[in-house]
């Protein structure tokens, strides 16, 4: 171990223990009830829900930034490199400091078999703990009751909304899915819901353990105004608790989805300390150059690639309403030559994903061409098995390409200049590209 890379780190994380996913907080608290995790008192973000969390949680990041604090967060999963997960100030840590944390988390470990994103876990909070970052955000993993990021004590939980996803760990139905996420609602602790259906189990969990429940719609929202007379401007208002922001730019491509996040993060940032709030002028700039990787992340080359983790049919149906908006964007436009509307999608899922349910969202006269291929995973859907589902679906054009590289490879070929490709269905998928 002593002269060991970050890959050989991983691979042994990796075999550790023999379940991937093992939902139970007793391993991870024997081994951290042995390091020193402190973090910040009042600003530590515990950000959980079915979508939408990497968003909130980087419009968090900018806004706390843009005001001179230091913010360390914890993403997952990572779509290229390992140290994408634990940032400072947007910036990756280094391979060096990754592995001093592994160390240290080992040589604490004894003989308690932690899983992968345990042993992650447990160095990342380390790092920032190390790093002395004024706020950490912090991305649960996997529901949240039993999630190894909730042996934190947060000063604000977020759950951004619910939706069907990972059925097999959370169970089958919303209400099942949110006990679990409500898991991490903590004691006389703050919490915001992003959605305005409100789980019945989150409010009951919320009044158990005495946390002030803020719901969107309810107790804060993000509104757009149209124009009432001549001389006024469509603009976009959120009215937080005792906050207003007016006269918001949203951007163009911005779906539903992406409208209730940037609700939910300014809210979180009024309920920790106002004086963090963004002015106007402040929050535009931020959104003016705001983006997260992997999330309809525009890429121009050749051909023009749409990349996107949508992973859930919940998702699927938010990436229709924005590749909509593209045909609507004054600074795409070079996008729409020839009155080009449609797109080559590159699908691949997970086998406990809906693939149906996901496709179903897309329109289809979007698409002109359907090319599934298999990811770089024991867990991943073949491309035969995609491509008979969306035979059986009703979808014509389906192409299977068992390799992940040789269907990017293809496509390149396959396709002409100003083409658009949608990649989607999977961060595995979205990484590569």
């Amino acid at each position: 171990m002593e002269n060991w890379g970050l890959s050989e780190w991983l691979h042994w994380q990796e075999a550790l223990n023999p379940k991937e996913i093992d939902l139970d907080l007793q391993r991870i608290q024997i081994v951290a009830s042995r390091l020193e995790i402190l973090p910040p008192e009042n600003l530590t973000f515990l950000i959980g829900g079915t979508n939408g969390k990497g968003t909130t949680l980087a419009l968090i990041e900018d806004m706390l930034i843009q005001k001179g604090l230091r913010v360390g967060s914890y993403t997952s999963p990572h779509l290229i490199n390992y140290n994408e997960r634990i940032c400072v100030n947007k910036k990756p840590i280094s391979d060096s400091r990754m592995i001093e944390s592994f160390r240290l988390v080992e040589s604490v470990r004894e003989d308690v078999l932690l899983t992968y994103f345990e042993f992650g876990t447990l160095a990342a909070f380390i790092t920032l703990n190390d790093l002395n970052c004024d706020a950490w955000l912090i991305e649960v993993g996997l529901g949240g009751r039993l999630d190894a990021t909730n042996i934190i004590s947060p000063s604000i939980s977020i759950i951004t909304n619910i939706a069907l996803d990972h059925q097999e760990w959370l169970g089958t139905s919303l209400e099942e899915i949110a006990k679990e996420k409500a898991g991490i609602i903590a004691v006389k602790t703050p919490c915001i819901f992003g959605d305005s259906f409100l789980p019945e189990s989150i409010e009951q969990t919320a009044l158990e353990k005495e946390s002030d429940l803020h719901v969107l719609g309810r107790d804060y929202d993000l509104r757009y105004l149209k124009q009432r007379t001549r001389g006024d401007q469509d603009h976009t208002v959120w009215n937080g608790q005792d906050s207003v922001i007016n006269a918001i730019r949203i951007p163009s491509h911005w779906a539903e989805g992406e409208y209730s996040d940037l609700a939910i993060a300014l809210m979180a940032i009024e309920i920790v300390d106002a004086q963090l709030l963004p002015t106007t002028k402040e929050l535009n700039q931020l959104l003016k150059n705001f983006s997260v990787p992997g999330r309809f992340q525009i890429i121009e080359k050749k051909q023009t690639w749409i990349l996107d983790v949508a992973h859930n049919p919940h998702a699927a149906r938010n990436l229709n309403w924005r590749l909509h908006s593209l045909d609507f964007q004054e600074n795409n436009i070079n996008l729409l030559k020839n009155g080009r509307s449609k797109f080559t999608v590159l699908l691949s899922m997970m086998q406990d994903k809906d693939v149906i349910g996901f496709v179903k969202e897309i329109d289809q006269p979007f698409v002109t061409d359907w090319i599934v291929c298999e990811m770089d995973t024991p867990r991943s859907y073949s491309a035969e098995v995609l491509q008979k589902k969306l035979i059986d679906y009703g979808i014509a054009n389906v192409t299977a390409e068992p390799e992940l590289l040789a269907a990017f490879s293809n496509i390149k070929n396959s396709t002409k200049k100003n083409d658009r490709i949608l990649v989607t269905g999977s961060f595995e998928i979205v990484g590569p590209a």
